[in-house]
C-alpha cells in the first residue's frame, strides 16, 4: 500500500473530527502536515496532538488559523502556507458544516453559509494550491462530500445542495485534471462521531432520524482509516463502510421512483409535521 511517507500533506478542517484524524495518520505515515481551520486555541490543540504521531523527527508541522468560506481570508492564507511549507502533494478538505432543517423554516442564510462552508471553501481551496500541482505535474485532491451528496434526504435541502455541488466538482475536476497527473477523489463518509454530528442532532427533523436508523456513528478514526487508505490505493469514490457503498449502487442503478418510494417510507412524509 503506497504512504504519504515524505510528502506534504494540507488538511481543512483540521482541528476536529475526520479531518484531526486523518491528519494525524498522515503524520504516523511520516508526511510534513499542515492543518487550516477557523478556530485557533482548538487548532493549536490538534496541532500538538498531529505532531506526537510522528513517525519521523525531523518531520515539519504548520497551521493556519482561517475561514476558508471567506474568499479574502482564504486565498491569502493558503498563499502564505504555501510560501511557508511549499505545495503540498495532497490537498484534503474536510472543512464543512451540517444544519438540517425543513425547507420552510430554514432561513435564506442558511442556504448561503452551507454553500460556502462546504462547496465554495473547498473551490477555494483547490483553486488556491492547482498552480503549483500544475505546474508540477503531480498531486492528489481528495474531496469530503456525503450520502447526501449523491441521495437526496429528507430534511437536507440546504445541505444535501451543498454536498451535491462538491460531488459534481469533484468529477469534473478528475476529468480537467488528468492531463497534468493530478489525482482526485471524493469521499461519501457514513455518519461520524464528531463535534459536528452532535450539532447537526440538535436539528435534524423526526422524520430524518428515522432515516438515518438507529445504528451508531462510526468513529472518526475508522471513517479517515478508509480514506486515507481508499485514497492511497486509486480510487475515485470513496466509501467508508459497505452499506455506505450498497445505498450508492443502489441509488445508481434502482429506478429512481423505487428509490423515492423508499425513502418516503422510512421518512413517514406524507404526514405533514
Amino acid at each position: 500500500m503506497p504512504s504519504w511517507n515524505e510528502q506534504l500533506v494540507f488538511v481543512t478542517g483540521g482541528s476536529s473530527g475526520i479531518g484531526l484524524e486523518i491528519a494525524r495518520m498522515a503524520a504516523a505515515q511520516g508526511a510534513d502536515t499542515w492543518l487550516l481551520a477557523r478556530r485557533q486555541n482548538v487548532l493549536e490543540t490538534a496541532l500538538e496532538s498531529v505532531r506526537a504521531a510522528a513517525l519521523r523527527s525531523e518531520q515539519r508541522f504548520g497551521m493556519t488559523c482561517v475561514d476558508l468560506s471567506q474568499p479574502e481570508q482564504a486565498f491569502p492564507a493558503l498563499d502564505n502556507a504555501i510560501r511557508q511549507a511549499g505545495v503540498p502533494d495532497v490537498l484534503v478538505n474536510a472543512a464543512g458544516a451540517a444544519h438540517p432543517g425543513y425547507v420552510e423554516q430554514l432561513d435564506p442564510s442558511i442556504f448561503r453559509w452551507m454553500m460556502d462552508a462546504n462547496y465554495f471553501a473547498t473551490v477555494y481551496a483547490v483553486k488556491a494550491i492547482l498552480p503549483g500541482m500544475m505546474s508540477r505535474r503531480s498531486g492528489h485532491i481528495i474531496n469530503i462530500s456525503s450520502a447526501a451528496g449523491f441521495l437526496g434526504v429528507f430534511g437536507y435541502t440546504a445541505y444535501g445542495a451543498s454536498k451535491f455541488a462538491v460531488a459534481g466538482f469533484s468529477d469534473a475536476l478528475r476529468a480537467e485534471m488528468k492531463r497534468y497527473h493530478i489525482r482526485v477523489s471524493v469521499a461519501y463518509p457514513s455518519d461520524t462521531k464528531t463535534p459536528q454530528l452532535e450539532y447537526e442532532n440538535r436539528f435534524k427533523p423526526p422524520e430524518t432520524k428515522a432515516i438515518s436508523g438507529t445504528s451508531a456513528p462510526l468513529e472518526a478514526s475508522q471513517v479517515a482509516r478508509a480514506i486515507v487508505q481508499q485514497a492511497q490505493a486509486g480510487r475515485y469514490a470513496i466509501f467508508t463502510s459497505l452499506d455506505m457503498r450498497l445505498i450508492y449502487l443502489l441509488n445508481k442503478f434502482l429506478p429512481k421512483g423505487l428509490v423515492f418510494a423508499v425513502l418516503d417510507a422510512m421518512a413517514g412524509s406524507s404526514k405533514p409535521h
